[in-house]
């Protein structure tokens, strides 16, 4: 995957925040919008893993 800029992360949250009221658990996998809060949710995670790394909390 390529990277991803500051400006596409935020565009991601934006819509992620967009998507929440309209998908949940009972929303088939197949739908378009579960598709899409999926693959934004990768994003942001991809994204939050590089800039933002958990510490080990041995």
């Amino acid at each position: 995957m390529k990277t991803i800029s500051r400006k596409q992360y935020l565009a991601a949250t934006r819509r992620l925040e967009e998507l929440i009221n309209l998908v949940d658990d009972n929303t088939p996998t197949d739908n378009p919008l579960t598709k899409e809060f999926l693959q934004i949710s990768d994003i942001i995670e991809e994204y939050e893993s590089i800039h933002y790394p958990m510490e080990d909390s041995k």
